[in-house]
């Protein structure tokens, strides 16, 4: 009597070497791009005072930077109050009115505060109810004090 062999069903094999490439791509753009965010930060020197223990640094905050008389920073790039006040009135048309977007305003030591005093009324006549200065403790922790103009 012959017995037959039973044929063995090969196994599929996986090449798993792309996949690992792609993570790693994936892993390194994220740590870039992080650090890109980072660096587009102006160097402020923020006022001292008591804030936040923890500011929360979400997706959705747009920093302003005071470094002058009519002088705004968003995101690295030069603009006037008007045209600040031009991209905050479009930001919140695109988003909608229950939505409030946050807004960080760094404003340098060195900046007269008649500067803030014109943002804070502008940002208030656009609709923006509530805003954070950003403000540096004593201890050297970084912070945020209120806002709300």
């Amino acid at each position: 009597m012959k017995f037959s062999r039973t044929k063995s069903i090969p196994e599929a094999a996986f090449d798993l070497t792309p996949m690992i490439d792609v993570v790693l791509l994936l892993i390194i753009f994220f740590m870039l791009s992080s650090q890109f965010a980072q660096a587009s930060r102006r160097p402020i020197d923020v006022p001292q005072e008591q804030g936040e223990k923890a500011p929360s640094e979400s997706p959705e905050l747009t920093l302003i930077d005071i470094d002058g008389p009519d002088r705004y920073f968003v995101l690295g790039r030069s603009l006037t109050l008007a045209e600040l006040i031009e991209m905050v009135k479009a930001d919140l048309t695109r988003r909608g009115a229950a939505a409030q977007p946050e807004f960080m305003v760094r404003a340098d030591r060195s900046s007269p505060a008649s500067e803030l005093n014109k943002l804070a009324t502008a940002l208030t006549q656009v609709g923006v109810r509530s805003w954070k200065l950003a403000t540096v403790s004593p201890g050297g922790a970084s912070g945020s004090g209120g806002g709300t103009p």
